[in-house]
């Protein structure tokens, strides 16, 4: 099972632009942070990629930083990122996320 916190509007771009002003890649509008904390026993390996829900009907976000799978241990939080049309997010009411073992885990979003 996990826990997922959505932060809109962050200060994450303004973090990112900084740690990685001097890298070869540059961070831009990244204001949505999402924070998925496995509240299991056992280690989850987490895609990055959801699917939101709402006015909009369903649309899968696969833009999420970092990118790849992760494994989240058990109590650990693992953080994303990605860029959010705020209208889109706005009218949304459902994010579910997924695990490589095939299960779904839905999450209202609550504005």
């Amino acid at each position: 099972m996990i826990e997922v916190k959505f932060i809109m509007n962050s200060a994450v771009e303004e973090i990112l632009s900084f740690k990685t002003c001097c890298g070869l890649m540059r961070v831009f509008d990244q204001n949505l942070e999402i924070h998925l904390r496995n509240k299991g026993s056992g280690p989850i390996m987490i895609p990055s990629y959801f699917d939101l829900l709402g006015q909009h009907g369903a649309m899968r976000v696969e833009t999420l930083t970092p990118p790849g799978v992760h494994q989240i241990m058990p109590g650990e939080i693992l953080a994303l990122y990605c860029a959010m049309d705020e209208t889109v997010w706005g009218k949304s009411t459902e994010a579910v996320f997924y695990d490589c073992a095939g299960n779904a885990y839905p999450v209202g979003i609550v504005d």
